[in-house]
């Protein structure tokens, strides 16, 4: 016998998660992972460097990271007891999935329901704990076909539903009513995932106590903490004090608790800073538009979902190579030919675009769409 032997299949046929290894040099743009483009300012590191100084870091943070949970419920407008940390939203998955989708129902692994296509982390988890999948296809203009949502969740009977909204990669945020309603009627846990909430200016979170099994996860990443690793629950404090069970002790570390609690103790510049990313999307959203034969779809996220002439891999390699990094999303079927491109500074958009345009250039000339059909026109 040998490890081999006591692999779960499922972990045989997956695959480790292993962003591009980029070229770490100075001149790349980056706008791949969603992250903010603007760094802290003078002052901000001037606090960060204070609270450094100050960790004890031979001792273990406060296990249950009490002190960040009151600054983030002060910001959502609940109680500590109604929020779960995490490291990053990805462990909040994996609490979910453990707690909720390992076990076993009428004799079959518990089943995860999510939208398709959306982030992979919800069917790569599931699978790593055991549960059995039902991704369900999203309608026209990747909204939610409510009918066929409710059909699923009656047919499949998951344990666990997740709907992340705004949605990754599309950047489209899904009807409150219809989340409702669909969290209303499922016998599940009906996760919300809300990482990028925060730039499309509507939550759940108001709804919660209402909407029996209604959870909503929320992110720091998005909006400047990236490197700290933060992710939330919110739900009701019972349910949260049994998945508490499941969360690894300290489980978020001293450092990401001090700085993120530093940070929440001045949030006009982080909404100040959220704000400037809705412009910039916006006004990278216009440039893009206006290069023939690109179609950029509406997003309420900080990142958009560009469809361009080329097929995926050779667009994102030709944006690469003029020294544009982009995240390749390209799929058969709706996401064909599709690229997410991040926001990120008025700058880094600039040359995003140049880039973009450029490579569509070509070498013969502009590639260009006139009813529906590609064709090139010799450059002048």
């Amino acid at each position: 016998m040998s490890w081999r032997d006591w692999l779960r299949p499922a972990i045989w046929n997956g695959t480790a998660y292993h962003p591009f290894a980029y070229d770490s040099s100075p001149g790349l743009v980056r706008l791949d992972s969603n992250e903010s483009p603007f760094l802290p300012d003078p002052d901000e590191m001037q606090t960060f460097q204070d609270e450094l100084a100050r960790l004890a870091l031979n001792r273990y943070p406060d296990v249950s990271g009490r002190l960040l949970r009151e600054a983030l419920a002060q910001r959502w407008r609940v109680t500590p007891d109604e929020i779960l940390l995490g490291n990053g939203s990805e462990e909040i998955i994996s609490m979910l999935t453990i707690a909720f989708g390992g076990g076993c129902r009428d004799g079959r692994p518990a089943r995860v329901l999510y939208p398709t296509p959306t982030f992979n982390q919800y069917e790569a988890l599931a699978l790593a704990y055991g549960a059995e999948t039902a991704p369900v296809p999203l309608g026209e203009g990747f909204q939610l076909d409510e009918a066929r949502f409710a059909d699923a969740l009656r047919r499949v009977g998951p344990a666990l539903a997740f709907f992340a909204s705004p949605n990754n990669p599309t950047g489209n945020r899904f009807d409150a009513e219809v989340l409702v309603r669909l969290a209303i009627a499922a016998d599940a846990v009906f996760v919300v995932d809300e990482a990028y909430a925060d730039f499309g200016g509507e939550t759940l979170i108001p709804r919660l106590r209402a909407t029996p099994g209604l959870f909503v996860m929320r992110s720091l990443s998005k909006i400047g903490l990236a490197g700290l690793r933060l992710g939330a629950l919110i739900g009701p404090a019972e349910a949260i004090a049994e998945l508490d069970k499941v969360r690894l002790p300290w489980n978020v570390n001293v450092v990401s608790l001090a700085l993120a609690c530093a940070t929440l103790r001045h949030p006009e510049r982080l909404d100040a800073r959220i704000r400037e990313v809705v412009r910039l999307r916006d006004e990278l959203a216009a440039t893009l538009r206006a290069i023939p034969g690109v179609d950029v779809y509406p997003s309420d996220a900080n990142f958009l979902l560009v469809r361009t002439p080329l097929e995926g891999g050779r667009a994102f390699s030709g944006l690469l190579t003029r020294g544009v990094l982009v995240k390749n999303v390209a799929a058969p079927g709706p996401l064909d030919r599709c690229l997410r491109i991040t926001v990120g500074t008025s700058l880094e958009n600039q040359r995003c675009a140049r880039a973009l345009r450029d490579l569509l250039a070509g070498g013969d000339g502009l590639i260009t769409a006139t009813g529906g059909r590609l064709r090139r026109e010799p450059r002048r």
